[in-house]
């Protein structure tokens, strides 16, 4: 799987996780996910750095190289919890946007 697919894909799963904290499925996808990061394309940091209203940056670190940044886009990165939850913006549950990451 390419570095930009699984970074995306890790994405999705934790904006999903984001939305629904207790969603086991999204845990251990975000988990699955992560596991690929690290252990095949050898990042040893990968985390959401900044939002804005149409994209969202995400700042990796590979072994042995400097940080690099990649954005996404946000409707498209939001789609899946979008289709599964309604809703893709964890501030319409809570009336926050936290940005905090835990790489699991």
């Amino acid at each position: 799987m390419r570095l930009t697919d699984t970074l995306f894909y890790w994405l999705q799963t934790k904006l999903m996780l984001e939305l629904r904290p207790e969603d086991t499925a999204a845990q251990d996808s975000l988990r699955f996910f992560a596991q690929i990061l690290s252990e095949d394309h050898e990042l040893t940091n990968f985390e959401v750095a900044s939002r804005d209203a149409t994209q969202i940056h995400v700042v990796y670190t590979a072994r042995s190289e400097g940080p690099k940044t990649v954005w996404f886009d946000r409707e498209a990165a939001e789609q899946l919890a979008r289709d599964l939850y309604g809703s893709a913006d964890p501030s319409d549950d809570e009336g926050e946007d936290d940005l905090s990451e835990v790489n699991e």
